[in-house]
């Protein structure tokens, strides 16, 4: 082809191009009605990491560009994500804040906020290689207290480190840092947990302590009164209740889980939900309790920990 014709052609095909490209219409997350999960994770905007929300972050105000109606948020994410902090989603307003997908494992991190009147929060979402949701938590949060502030990153390892920094009136700070890693379980496990608050001694909340205990197995098995297992009665023939709460080792080992479990033999019962990858074995005797994991639990605590152990029973207080 001739040089000059050449030169007069090709811009006129890149206009062609540019028309049509213009000319695709991009899908409105808020309005489509037809929205897959592709177009959900596309319509938040690439960013490189590191990724981090400081307490300055929440006091600028969210691009209404960003925004995505809770309605959308709940096809994709599940509402349990947000109930710890916000409740009930309908008035929550949500803004697009980030999308970074790993190159070697292909999973993909969303970066969402939520806004409730004055509550603020930044979620870390995640998405698997086939699009497929997770799991997701809070990384970041508005502070209601002048002397603390939260922040919340992530690096280019991929890890998510929590971070709480507060201060007293005496001018001394204070730091609570929690690091992160997404798993091959699909969850974000805990890593690491650091910090140089004082320790302040709590009493365990046990969810079932009041609930009847007829069943010749119930009852409360213990080691001591930070690790103990909790049993009560079932309601049907077969069936109990448990609680189980360990913390061991200056706090490097801590954890809790609550269900229910059934009779598989004589006196040995099994913790076997078909939604979660923990597989408990329970096995009474007349001094007390063994618990063994058969399939890994660390949803429910730390790494290097594990619910296996012995348990005396722990007689019944008698009236007076």
């Amino acid at each position: 082809m001739d040089p000059i014709i050449m030169r007069k052609f090709f811009p006129f095909l890149f206009l062609i191009i540019s028309f049509f490209s213009c000319s695709k219409k991009q899908k409105d997350i808020n309005n489509e009605q037809d929205l897959v999960t592709s177009d959900f994770i596309q319509a938040f905007t690439l960013v490189e990491l590191p990724v981090q929300f400081k307490e300055e972050y929440f006091e600028k105000k969210e691009s209404d560009s960003n925004y995505i109606k809770s309605s959308v948020v709940s096809k994709f994410i599940p509402d349990s994500i947000f109930k710890n902090e916000l409740g009930k989603i309908k008035d929550v307003k949500f803004y697009r804040k980030g999308r970074y997908t790993a190159e070697e494992t292909g999973e993909t991190y969303l970066f969402l906020v939520a806004h409730k009147k004055e509550k603020k929060f930044v979620y870390i979402i995640c998405f698997d290689k086939e699009e497929l949701f997770k799991t997701g938590m809070m990384l970041s949060e508005k502070s209601f207290n002048p002397s603390t502030a939260f922040e919340g990153t992530m690096d280019r390892r991929l890890t998510i480190t929590k971070l709480k920094n507060s201060s007293i009136g005496t001018g001394k700070a204070y730091y609570n840092k929690s690091v992160y890693v997404y798993n091959t379980e699909g969850v974000f496990t805990l890593i690491m947990t650091e910090s140089n608050e004082p320790v302040v001694e709590k009493e365990v909340y046990n969810p079932i302590d009041t609930l009847a205990m007829k069943e010749p197995l119930s009852g409360d098995y213990v080691q001591d009164k930070k690790n103990f297992i909790s049993v009560r009665d079932g309601g049907k023939p077969g069936k109990l209740l448990f609680f189980i709460n360990v913390d061991k080792y200056n706090k490097a080992c801590t954890g809790s889980l609550r269900g229910d479990i059934t009779q598989v033999k004589p006196k040995v019962f099994q913790y076997n939900k078909a939604d979660d990858h923990c597989v408990l074995e329970f096995t009474f005797s007349s001094s007390g309790l063994q618990i063994k994991e058969l399939e890994a639990c660390g949803n429910h605590r730390s790494v290097r920990c594990s619910f296996d152990g012995r348990y005396s029973k722990q007689r019944k207080k008698t009236k007076k």
